[in-house]
């Protein structure tokens, strides 16, 4: 019974471990934003990639302020370069790095 228990805890902490895998960054640029659907569509080293965004999203500027505009911030426009801060599942993006804007000194 005791092993038991004790299998079922381990298994548990493996699917687990998979299913909250470690964010990751990913560079490209910024192709189109689809305001109403809450997706960027970005144009990375393997090919152009669809990543969802939500409310949860924080979207950073490059001094590390946060834009209240979010997905309707001005600095997403097609061209632009992006860092995002991706969840595991690859889709899913919990930060936005906006570049700096044109003519800011």
């Amino acid at each position: 019974m005791f092993r038991r228990s004790i299998a079922t805890l381990l298994v548990f902490f493996v699917i687990a471990s998979t299913l909250l895998a470690a964010d990751k960054t990913v560079k490209g640029t910024l192709v189109k934003v689809d305001v109403k659907k809450k997706v960027l569509v970005l144009k990375t080293d393997d090919g152009k990639k669809v990543y969802s965004v939500d409310d949860k999203t924080k979207f950073i500027g490059p001094k590390g302020g946060v834009s209240d505009a979010g997905i309707k911030d001005d600095r997403l426009k097609p061209g632009a370069v992006l860092e995002l801060l991706v969840a595991g599942n690859n889709r899913t993006v919990r930060e936005v790095h906006l570049p700096e804007r044109k003519g800011a000194n």
